[in-house]
């Protein structure tokens, strides 16, 4: 019986665990702008591939865009620094999301921002082709 109590317990422990939304924050840095395009392209594909997947994207200054999501309760807000090579996914605040102050966050985030990646290769790769 008291081993049968402690793999309960053992096994409680390693459910509680995995059940856990934390995750480390991810910023995708130095992303490689696989196409000869310009700064302004790729800023645009950027801006085009932000919205399609429900960003509230704005130009900040020349290289730099602001991005924002609000779902629900939730709300993450990025930069994204490019060049004509090159762009990065970085976080810089979030609203209901655990981020925890020391690199964790609720996972969605991670989610979001894989999202965004593959609507900006799209972008990128629709613009190369027009």
């Amino acid at each position: 019986m008291h081993k049968m109590t402690k793999s309960a317990l053992l096994l409680g422990c390693f459910l509680l665990a995995a059940c856990s939304t934390s995750q480390p924050v991810r910023n995708l840095a130095a992303n490689q702008v696989n196409f000869t395009l310009n700064e302004e392209q790729v800023g645009n594909a950027i801006l085009n591939g932000g919205l399609s997947k429900g960003w509230v994207m704005k130009k900040e200054q020349p290289g730099l865009i602001r991005g924002q999501l609000n779902v629900r309760q939730h709300q993450a807000v990025i930069n994204i620094p490019y060049t004509a090579h090159d762009y990065s996914i970085n976080y810089v605040s979030s609203i209901n999301l655990d981020d925890n102050g020391k690199g964790a966050i609720h996972r969605s985030y991670n989610r979001w921002i894989n999202g965004l990646n593959q609507a900006i290769q799209i972008e990128l790769s629709r613009t190369s082709h027009q």
